[in-house]
């Protein structure tokens, strides 16, 4: 559409009344007056001839005569015709006789002299136009049979004009009046039609600015426009608004019927659009994923819990998999399990989902999820296996214990037997000593193993140096094995009241462990020495590695029964039993471990015991922390 066409109907209405006018009247015009001015032309050509006719014939005895006299009392007393401009007369030679007007020529032009020879000959009247532009009629004036003279009689055309040029100023007179009434007349009965609609039509821009703004309904119907179609259009309006009104109140109390039930639900409820963002969420599932409900509104999980680099498995992305599944299937997805940790999260958390598909028509529209939280049910049920194992492997060590305890006591005495034995070197019998107090040790894990607690029978001074060399010296094949340097740096004395069997194992599982994380070789760092902390004295004895380090997520779990990464080779129990150990000493222990990103960077694990003297009465704290293995390994 142009761009200078009106766009309101009145606008239009009125410029297509010009438009139809200016045409008709054109055209009218076209006609008319050139009809009017081809009827004026052919009355003057035929009066011109007559009159031309009559003089001639008045002029035919003088000019037989060659009577001047009455030639001129002819050409001044004969009554010219107004719309004659003159006339004048000549010879059959065509000199000029008479002339009757000043402003003709007197000699004959070219063209004129050109139809002497036609008139001559024809004796017929002719027609010719001027030089001037003004018709001319020429008639030969015969008498006896002979052509005396011939008479041009010029027409004054723009006398001739006069009548054509009145009917046109007459048509441009009344057109003007005619095309404004007929404007006036269309403004009248456009205005019914129009004030309705710009009525309706601010009405509905209202209503999309604000969908719910239903203030301006219902329209007012003029009283004009009442009967016509303009009334029965906003009368259907109004009944249409007002049954959309009705249809949203039952939506609107559908809705926060489910809205109240969404809140009150004890699991989550969400829905996705197609480009998985939340298009509505209840308050247990906000709170699950703990960001504010308004904060779900248009924004997908994986803005709300961004995946870690390079974790294609992470919460939001299996979540926006499974709904992509339903919206490409359109089938439902029922208890789908989802783990992943939040903001503020220590521990991974776990869920089932349920997604459905909501369907318009034959397309899946949304999708709807059912979340529930079953972290809780998961640790129980997984506490619950751990005690079953740990029952079953209670009843089976008390089992193997028993069993054991006979032929532990005929080796007792055989070694008590063989260190008594005269023939025996310095040397042979200080290992003797040393495998028959390791047999004692051997004893008295299995009397715990049939209580099932650890509890020696007294607590002893330890010298905790020389346990910890005795430790390495049990463990030097497996280092020479493993290519491992040990490297000490212990404190004499470095005394300890405690059970001297449990240490020995707590030291022993701490060594063990260092050593099979370093299956590459490396070295392995042990320190022992009294200090204070918090104003306590005790004992500081440190294990660190060069092996691989632990990730955070095997980190928290090191103590925990049966957790092992050594696959067949490790039973899961060893950090287990020494957390034991240390709870029975009151001790506590610092964690430190760090796995190398990249090639060269560094790697390895700290284990950092304080054993206080006094032992007070607490359980141990067992501090968990990710910080990098420092140079000197807690010197």
């Amino acid at each position: 559409m142009m761009r200078w066409a009106p766009k309101t109907i009145m606008g239009q209405l009125i410029a297509g009344t010009l438009l139809v006018q200016l045409l008709v009247f054109g055209v009218f015009l076209s006609f008319s007056v050139r009809d009017q001015f081809r009827e004026s032309r052919e009355r003057d050509r035929i009066r011109l001839q007559r009159q031309s006719s009559i003089i001639a014939k008045s002029l035919a005895q003088p000019m037989k005569l060659h009577d001047d006299d009455m030639i001129d009392d002819v050409m001044h007393e004969l009554p010219i015709a107004a719309s004659l401009k003159g006339a004048r007369v000549t010879d059959v030679t065509g000199k000029v006789l008479r002339n009757t007007s000043e402003e003709l020529p007197m000699q004959l032009s070219d063209r004129e002299q050109k139809l002497l020879p036609k008139l001559l000959s024809g004796r017929k009247y002719l027609r010719v136009l001027s030089d001037e532009g003004n018709e001319e009629g020429a008639q030969p004036i015969i008498s006896d049979g002979l052509v005396r003279g011939i008479l041009w009689v010029t027409q004054d055309s723009a006398l001739t004009m006069n009548t054509p040029k009145r009917v046109l100023q007459s048509l441009l007179i009344y057109f003007p009046f005619a095309l404004l009434g007929n404007v006036l007349l269309v403004w009248a009965l456009s205005a019914t039609l129009a004030q309705p609609l710009r009525q309706l039509r601010r009405a509905t821009l209202q209503l999309r600015c604000d969908p719910n703004n239903l203030s301006a309904f219902p329209l007012t119907v003029p009283v004009v426009a009442a009967q016509n179609e303009a009334g029965a259009l906003l009368d259907s309006f109004n009944g249409m608004v007002s049954e959309i009104a009705r249809q949203r109140r039952g939506t609107q109390e559908t809705l926060n019927l489910l809205d109240a039930m969404l809140r009150t639900a004890p699991i989550g409820f969400a829905f996705y659009d197609r480009d998985y963002r939340y298009i509505r969420i209840n308050d247990r599932l906000a709170k699950m994923h703990g960001v504010p409900l308004e904060q779900h509104l248009g924004r997908r999980l994986r803005d709300l819990v961004p995946p870690t680099e390079g974790d294609v498995n992470s919460l939001a992305l299996e979540s926006e998999r499974v709904v992509e599944q339903v919206f490409s299937t359109g089938e439902a997805v029922a208890e789908h399990e989802l783990s992943g940790e939040l903001a503020g999260d220590i521990h991974p958390r776990i869920w089932l989902a349920s997604y459905f598909p909501v369907f318009i028509g034959e397309e899946v529209r949304w999708v709807g999820v059912i979340v529930s939280e079953v972290t809780e049910r998961r640790h129980a049920e997984e506490a619950m296996r751990r005690s079953e194992k740990l029952a079953i492997a209670g009843r089976l060590a008390s089992s193997i214990a028993h069993e054991i305890n006979t032929p532990l006591e005929a080796v007792t005495n055989a070694l008590y037997l063989l260190r008594g034995n005269p023939s025996l070197d310095i040397q042979a019998q200080d290992w003797v000593a040393l495998a028959q107090t390791e047999v004692e040790r051997v004893g008295e894990i299995t009397q715990q193993t049939l209580r099932f607690h650890r509890h020696s029978s007294t607590a002893t001074d330890v010298e905790v140096t020389e346990m910890l060399r005795s430790v390495l010296l049990l463990h030097n094949a497996k280092l020479r094995s493993a290519n491992v340097q040990a490297e000490l740096r212990l404190e004499d004395p470095a005394l300890l009241f405690g059970y001297a069997g449990e240490l020995r194992q707590l030291f022993a599982n701490l060594v063990g462990n260092a050593i099979d994380s370093m299956p590459q070789g490396g070295r392995l760092f042990v320190r022992a020495r009294t200090m204070r902390r918090n104003d306590r004295k005790g004992v500081r004895i440190t294990v660190a590695d060069e092996g691989m380090g632990m990730s955070n997520a095997v980190r928290r779990r090191i103590f925990e029964p049966f957790f092992t990464t050594k696959d067949a080779s490790g039973t899961g129990l060893g950090l287990w039993v020494s957390a034991e150990i240390l709870e029975k000493h009151h001790g506590a222990l610092l964690v430190r471990s760090r796995q190398a990103k990249y090639r060269g960077d560094a790697s390895g694990t700290v284990f950092s015991l304080f054993f206080p003297w006094d032992g007070v009465p607490r359980g141990p704290r067992i501090v968990h922390s990710s910080a990098e293995v420092l140079a000197d390994h807690l010197v």
